[in-house]
């Protein structure tokens, strides 16, 4: 199901116009001990073409505190990539966001929790900020 907000920026910009289009990105994390099914994940969301890119991290990686599964997808793909996200994420905590190439805004802002939210390491930005 589409979201109201996505509906009216589709509606008043064109499905079509990919220039307008979002880039989203959903973190499905797991514990060490989960890396198999983990793997299982991401080869079953490589193979449904609702995702652009898919990365698996088995270890923490920048802010995130535990292994996860990263996937990438716009928003002509959002509704289908979240249903999918919703049907097969299991007991995974996931966090989805919008990716404005902000990385301290796209993690507090807007986000979108399945499952518990997990911490993640915002001192790991203030890193960053000062050392650009």
């Amino acid at each position: 199901m589409t979201s109201l907000a996505l509906t009216y920026f589709l509606s008043s910009r064109g499905k079509n116009n990919v220039s307008f289009m979002k880039s989203f990105h959903a973190h499905i994390y797991f514990e060490s001990n989960d890396v198999l099914l983990a793997r299982l994940l991401a080869t079953s969301a490589q193979s449904t073409g609702h995702f652009n890119s898919m990365k698996l991290h088995e270890k923490p990686v920048g802010p995130h505190s535990t292994g996860m599964v990263e996937l990438h997808f716009n928003e002509s793909s959002y509704s289908a990539a979240l249903e999918w996200i919703r049907g097969h994420r299991g007991v995974f905590s996931t966090l989805i966001h919008e990716d404005t190439g902000d990385d301290l805004k796209d993690h507090t802002h807007g986000i979108c929790w399945l499952g518990p939210a997990l911490p993640l390491d915002f001192g790991f930005f203030d890193f960053r900020i000062f050392t650009n």
